[in-house]
């Protein structure tokens, strides 16, 4: 999802590194689904300040306020920029119970599942990921091929609430 270059201040010498935590205050189901979604409009919404190096060769912060005053060094990079992101990826995560596939299942749908598949695509509708563990079911390559199929039928919604979460966390 992240180009590296992307954190690169100073090539082989200095570069931002990046954490996400997620915390969970309500779990109903597709736990990871609600998570990846989360973490990629946190990382869409991400500002790479602008900085430069001191004598010791640290990294310093440069203030907004600086008031148009002469810098000490020469900024590492010009102004603040959001971060760009190679990929978006997006994930629906099915449940495989007898012969039925239920897409975005709830706390209570997965507690009487067999399996669960969770496809992880990137926006252009090509496979990124594809999370099956173990369980009962040994899944046939058809219901696997339907949960991606259903996953990419569900892109374009979760494109846009992707895109509704990001303008909503906008400040002028």
């Amino acid at each position: 999802m992240i180009d590296l270059k992307e954190l690169s201040l100073v090539s082989g010498k200095a570069a931002w590194m990046a954490y996400l935590d997620i915390y969970c205050l309500d779990a109903d189901g597709s736990l990871f689904d609600a998570a990846l979604l989360s973490a990629v409009a946190a990382f869409s919404h991400l500002q790479i300040p602008v900085v430069s190096l001191n004598d010791e060769g640290r990294i310093v912060l440069i203030s907004e306020d600086n008031g148009g005053g002469k810098l000490e060094k020469e900024p590492v990079n010009k102004e603040k920029r959001k971060l760009k992101l190679a990929t978006i990826p997006l994930s629906l995560t099915c449940i495989l119970h007898k012969n039925y596939i239920l897409a975005d299942p709830t706390a209570e749908e997965e507690s009487i599942m067999e399996t669960l598949v969770t496809v992880v695509l990137d926006s252009s509708s090509q496979l990124v990921s594809l999370y099956k563990p173990g369980g009962p079911v040994l899944a046939q390559t058809s219901a696997i091929q339907d949960c991606v199929a259903l996953t990419r039928q569900r892109l374009k919604e979760l494109q846009k609430i992707l895109n509704e979460a990001i303008s909503d966390m906008e400040v002028d």
